[in-house]
């Protein structure tokens, strides 16, 4: 769970793979792709989003990567996976398939 720059939003990952955002204290799920982009977050721990689109490795089943932290000066994001590797990327990650930088 990462709360937003403002703690105006938190964005969350379910068990069924999806990406949800919420308004705080309400709790209403925003579904607007606009608004959604313009928000800044805290914190990214997400697997899930088109920012993290390319940690994801071809042909890679929905379990394979289990978590990611972006640094704090927002540049990096790390991974690890089932295989045992961290694995470390340019943020936001939005090209698919991308190597990762070690």
């Amino acid at each position: 769970m990462d709360f937003s720059a403002d703690s105006r939003y938190i964005q969350v990952s379910t068990g069924a793979y999806k990406r949800q955002v919420h308004e705080v204290p309400l709790g209403k799920q925003i579904t607007d792709p606009a608004v959604i982009e313009k928000i800044t977050w805290a914190t990214w721990t997400s697997i899930l989003g088109d920012e993290v689109i390319g940690i994801w490795p071809r042909n890679a089943d929905k379990a394979d990567v289990n978590c990611a932290c972006v640094t704090h000066a927002g540049l990096n994001i790390v991974t690890g996976d089932d295989f045992g590797l961290v694995k470390l990327f340019d943020f936001p990650c939005t090209e698919k398939f991308v190597s990762a930088c070690f």
